[in-house]
Parts: structure tokens; sequence; C-alpha cells
């Protein structure tokens, strides 16, 4: 008897095993893209708040040390006045006030035509001479406090000039006394910001005046440019402040936080590259295809296996069939009992699945809001927790605080050390909160504590008791450390959630200004 050949057929196995296969497959296609989204876009907010916060903290920097420097050109003018005279005691003046401080590279003396009668230090060499530059001549002409654009003066340097006007006790006006900072050279900007401000991840900042020009930036050659085509400097020289992603006048995709310097108006912007953003993103997804593949290769294997063990009866049953059609006896044919056994195993084996990887799911949403050093919750899910009491119009007091000197920690015994001493605070932390408060650590040694319903007055007396606690109790160092904290409170009374830690922020820094180891409540 012929028989018609028939296709190639699938085996229930292999079936079974491509069917778990491409379930698996599809399911960590998508739980991967949506933490990747994720991610980048915790990442892009975070990248931006932080810059924001680093250009704000940076305008009050330049705002109190412009304030400084016109204090101190006015304080020498009125000294200066009564040796308009005399050349000589106006050299020796002027020389000793510069030498007192390192507010500018050089500063000089003009009389009414114009002309130095003094500067210092006297190697610039311009004793005698007749200015001319437009800068210094507008200045003349204004005959009050100015700060000039950046120019080329005589010395051929690319320099700023800051001048305050000389008068007369009867009023007239007899020239001024200008400082000047040497923009491409070491100035009070770099002693304060530092000479490298080029960060690992790529995240620079730069200066701009009230007309766009360029007066600080890590590339020299970039100075004195004017950038009022980037949407952000045009921004600052309108007085605004803020965060977004923009494209650079180099055609570079940045996250820029900016702030305005209400002192001199000139502006500050701190930014880091999109694709140093993008990379970590796809750094997470490597690690997480990394480790979760021997996870699919498991499930995969026991797969066949339990596949095999359900088809066992139907290939018993197979060969059964294919020894009677070729004639032999069989002398026991096997019973299968016929129902849906097979496909509830197949479907209890997808279902298995997806609870799995929802559950890997939940432990990276759990990941990501977790501060993986301390254990404590991270900035993310105090914005997130900030942003709930706000909604439900919850009075609450926020106390920051960073370990005073923990630089020198990590210097001194090393960041194995410096981390232990980090988990230490952690554990303080939590050790002498209630069920109430909430502890996070929102970057390096600084945390954060949010206290519902509690009073200024009252999160001052538990920052004190935090603050006391660690100046007892012996560090990982072998030695207690001590910690700067600021208190501020949110009453909702037309307060936003930005201006609370703004508050505490800035009680903070005056704990640190007042000598650290001490606790400031704001306002």
């Amino acid at each position: 008897m012929k028989t018609l050949k028939s296709a190639p057929r699938i085996r229930l196995v292999h079936f079974i095993a491509l069917l778990v296969f491409v379930s698996v497959m599809v399911i960590s296609t998508i739980q991967i893209v949506a933490a990747y989204e994720a991610e980048r876009n915790s990442l892009y907010e975070t990248t931006l708040e932080r810059n924001y916060d680093s250009a704000q903290k940076m305008g009050m920097t330049m705002n109190t040390l412009f304030a400084s420097m016109q204090h101190s050109l006015q304080v020498t003018s009125d000294h200066l006045v009564s040796n308009m005279n005399n050349r000589n005691l106006l050299q020796e003046q002027l020389d000793m006030v510069t030498s007192s401080n390192n507010y500018f590279n050089s500063e000089f003396v003009l009389d009414e035509q114009a002309i130095v009668q003094a500067v210092s230090p006297i190697s610039v060499g311009l004793v005698g001479k007749k200015l001319t530059s437009k800068q210094a001549l507008d200045a003349q002409a204004l005959q009050q406090p100015t700060i000039s654009k950046p120019y080329e003066g005589s010395t051929k340097r690319l320099i700023l000039l800051m001048s305050h006007p000389i008068f007369s006790a009867a009023g007239k006006y007899l020239g001024y006394l200008g400082g000047t900072i040497y923009l491409q050279e070491s100035n009070v900007l770099s002693d304060i910001f530092g000479s490298n401000q080029v960060s690992s991840s790529g995240s620079y900042f730069y200066v701009v005046d009230g007309a766009g020009n360029i007066i600080y930036h890590p590339a020299h050659d970039r100075l004195g440019q004017n950038a009022s085509t980037n949407p952000i400097v045009n921004k600052l020289r309108n007085g605004e402040s803020g965060k977004e992603k923009i494209i650079n006048t180099q055609g570079v995709a940045m996250l820029a936080g900016y702030s305005y310097v209400a002192q001199n108006g000139w502006g500050v912007v701190v930014q880091t590259p999109v694709q140093e953003v993008e990379e970590k993103s796809i750094q997470l997804i490597k690690s997480v295809l990394f480790y979760s593949f021997p996870f699919l290769l498991l499930m995969l294997i026991a797969a066949i296996w339990l596949g095999k063990k359900l088809s066992e009866p139907f290939a018993s049953l197979a060969r059964t069939a294919q020894s009677i059609l070729k004639g032999k006896q069989v002398a026991d044919i096997p019973k299968i009992k016929m129902n849906n056994y097979e496909a509830y195993q197949l479907s209890e084996t997808i279902l298995l699945t997806i609870d799995t990887l929802q559950k890997r799911a939940n432990d990276y949403a759990t990941e990501a809001q977790t501060d993986a050093l301390t254990g404590l919750a991270n900035r993310r899910s105090r914005d997130m927790l900030m942003t709930g009491w706000i909604e439900k119009g919850t009075p609450f007091s926020l106390i920051a605080l960073d370990i005073d000197c923990f630089k020198q920690v990590n210097d001194t015994y090393g960041h194995d050390v410096g981390d232990d001493v980090l988990k230490f605070l952690g554990e303080t932390l939590l050790s002498l909160a209630g069920e109430e408060v909430f502890c996070s650590r929102y970057g390096g040694e600084e945390f954060m504590l949010l206290l519902p319903h509690v009073t200024k007055e009252n999160a001052y007396l538990h920052a004190e008791k935090v603050r006391l606690k660690l100046e007892a109790t012996p560090s990982p160092t072998g030695k207690p450390i001590t910690v700067s904290l600021g208190v501020s409170s949110y009453t909702a009374q037309g307060m936003t959630a930005h201006e609370a830690l703004s508050q505490a922020d800035q009680a903070l820094y005056t704990a640190k200004g007042n000598g650290r180891n001490c606790t400031v409540m704001y306002g």
C-alpha cells in the first residue's frame, strides 16, 4: 500500500519551547524598553535639576563676590581721594590695597584727564600714560560704578574693567579707581570656581555678561565670543533662570540649568551633554541583559524539559502507530487520556514566566527609588513623597544636612571608609527617626529628613539631637564626625516645594559659613 509523504511536522516539545522563548523575549523586550525610557527620563530630570541647583549656587556665590568687589572699590576710592595730587603716596596706598586682596589682577587710578596716576602691580607699566580704549573712556564719562564688556586692553590682554568714581569732599569729579580681571589668565573667578571646569561626565559651566559675551569658559578660545544665538543666553539677558534641554551654538544637545546674577546682570550656565545621559541609560540596559540572560536560559531549559515530559505520551502513541503501520505486533498499546492537561501546563508555564519577570520589574522599580549605598530613600522617592504631601496640603519641615569636610575623610582613610561613614550616618539617622520621619540621601554626603506635621522649631530640636549624637559617637574612622544642618518648613501658604528645599539649602550653607557643626533655622 502506497502512502503519501506528509510535510515535516514540528514536534510538540519544540513548539512549546519556541512558544515559551518567544513569550519571554517579547515580555523582556517590553520590560527593557519601558525600563530604558523610565531611567532615561529620570536621568534627564535629575541632571537638569542638579545643573539648575549648581547654577543657582554659583549665581549666589557670584552675587556675593561682585558685591564685595564693588564695595572694595568704593572703600578704596574713599581712601585715595586725599592723595590724588601725590603720585608717590597714591602708588604706595594702591600697592597696599592690592596686596591685601586678590579680587583683581591689577588696579589703577585714572585722573580726570584719563591719565594713569598709579597702577598696581607697577610692572603693568601704565603710569603717566593716557588710556584711550572705549571702555576706559566710557567709565570716565559715566562717572559712576561700571562693569565693562570683555575687551583687549592696552596690555594686549582680554580683560573686564570694573570702576568706581573718585569725588572730592566738595563733590568735584577727580577720576576713578579701576580694577581689571584678566579673562585668559588666573583670576578671581578661576580661584573660586576652579580652573578645571569639565567633569568626568562631560558637564561644565560658563558665564556670560549682560550682552551675551562669554567671560568664563573651560575653552579659553571661546572667551569674548558672543553667544546670544543660544536660547538660554537670551533668557539670561532677560533676567530669567531655569532648566531645559537645548541645542547649543556648537550644535550639541545639552541638558542645561541656568541662573541670572542680579548683582552684575551676568548669567551662569551649567550643562551636561545629552549623549552622556544616553550612554548611562544604555549601560543600564546592558546590565539588565547581562543579569537576565542566565535566567532566560534557565527558563528555556525548563520549558524544553517540561515539553518533553508533556509530549512523551504522544511520542509513545506515535511510535506505536508507526509500528502498527510497519506491520509489527504491539503487545501493549499505551492508554492516553485525551484532555486539556497539556494546554493547562503550557499556560501555567507562561503565567509563571510573566509573574517572574514582573517581580524582576518591581525589583528594578524598588532599586530606582532606593540609595544603593545607605539603603535610604533617594532623591526620586523624596520628591514623590513631597509632591503627595503638597497635593494633600500636609505641612511638614525639612532638615538638610551634610558631613563637614567629608573630602578629608576620603583623602585620609580612602573611599571604602568614606562609604562606611555614609552608611554609619544613614544608620544613625534611622535610629533617631520615629515612624513619621522620612530619611533620604540625594547625593554625595548630602542627606535630607522630612518631618510631616512637625513645626520648624521642633524640627530644629530633632536636628540638634542628630548633630549631638554624631558629635559624640565614634564613626568608622575611629573618630566622631560632625555635620552642618539647615532647617526650613512648608506651611502650605503659597509656598512651593522648590522654595522649601531652597530655604533648607540656604540655611545649610549659612551653617557651613558659621563654622560648620551647627544647625541653622531659616528665617
